[in-house]
């Protein structure tokens, strides 16, 4: 008998190993709560939820509201939905007489239809527009000045310019993005 009251001295009796149960229990509770939150997620308005499985795009689209993802497998980002305004870059371009013009504050209305996002995804990334509409319009405003006198780009064709470049960047869009 004296060895086993020898035990319980050194652990502590048996308080102890209430308390170290109790804490084990409490790191586990917390663990699991930890891991439920992580997989809980919003989709703000306006926006879709694309989700990637170990790296690779899924065909799951989720729309605005709570939803639920397995925790370290999936990842999701959110793709904005609705029209979106963006402001090009200066582009530099020459005319067919040899004068180099910058077509500065370029404004670009763009929306993608929630039907071809993972298609567009997959095939260009996230960063599907700078791919199909952003460096359509520079190569189409190029196209157009290359073909073009200094004197029919700012004076006589000037009004046409917006016209053709976004009838081919349409074209270009819905050959190379399948109509997205």
């Amino acid at each position: 008998m004296p060895d086993i009251e020898c035990l319980q001295n050194r652990l502590g009796g048996g308080f102890s190993i209430c308390k170290f149960c109790s804490g084990v229990l409490l790191v586990v509770i917390v663990g699991i709560f930890s891991i439920i939150l992580s997989s809980v997620h919003k989709i703000e308005e306006g926006n879709v939820g694309v989700y990637y499985k170990y790296g690779a795009i899924m065909e799951t689209v989720t729309h605005p509201g709570v939803h639920y993802m397995t925790p370290f497998a999936v990842d999701v980002f959110e793709i904005q939905i609705r029209p979106q305004t963006d402001t090009l870059n200066p582009t530099r371009s020459v005319t067919k007489d040899g004068i180099q013009n910058t077509f500065k504050d370029v404004q670009v209305i763009t929306r993608i239809r929630v039907d071809k996002l993972v298609h567009m995804i997959k095939n260009y990334g996230r960063e599907f527009k700078h791919a199909l509409v952003f460096d359509r319009i520079k190569e189409e405003l190029r196209i157009f000045c290359a073909n073009s006198t200094v004197d029919e780009v700012y004076n006589t064709k000037f009004l046409a310019i917006v016209a053709q470049v976004k009838e081919n960047v349409i074209d270009s869009i819905t050959r190379l993005g399948d109509g997205g």
